[in-house]
């Protein structure tokens, strides 16, 4: 039984410098593969640029006075689909569902709001 009772030495500081920098050298590695995976270089200007163009059709179609219907808007990113619809049983409020749906990704954003219907008179 006395050869079980072994001492192990324990690690130098040099020891746990080098472990310490090879799990940072990894950890940086597997980091930036993530974000390569995730997000495309020329991405985030497209995202603005959809998020204008959300604003702009939401301006356009979503301020109440429009008939209920399906719109689409080409941009060079890819497509906005508006659908107005009556909410509910309430004649004077309307569902403004936009979709952007951008070309070439899986991606899409979408926005539904409620308005008010305004009354519009013919010309």
């Amino acid at each position: 039984m006395g050869g079980l009772k072994k001492r192990l030495a324990g690690s130098s500081m040099v020891e746990a410098i080098v472990a310490s920098l090879i799990f940072l050298v990894v950890f940086v590695l597997s980091l930036s593969t993530l974000t390569g995976l995730t997000l495309r270089r020329d991405e985030g200007h497209v995202l603005l640029e959809v998020e204008r163009a959300l604003a702009d059709c939401f301006l356009r179609y979503g301020d109440g006075s429009r008939a209920p219907g399906n719109h689409t808007d080409e941009f060079e990113w890819g497509t906005v689909t508006t659908v107005i619809e009556k909410y509910d049983d309430y004649e004077n409020i309307q569902r403004v569902a936009l979709r952007a749906t951008i070309s070439g990704s899986r991606k899409s954003i979408e926005y539904r709001r409620l308005v008010v219907r305004r009354s519009v008179e013919a010309p």
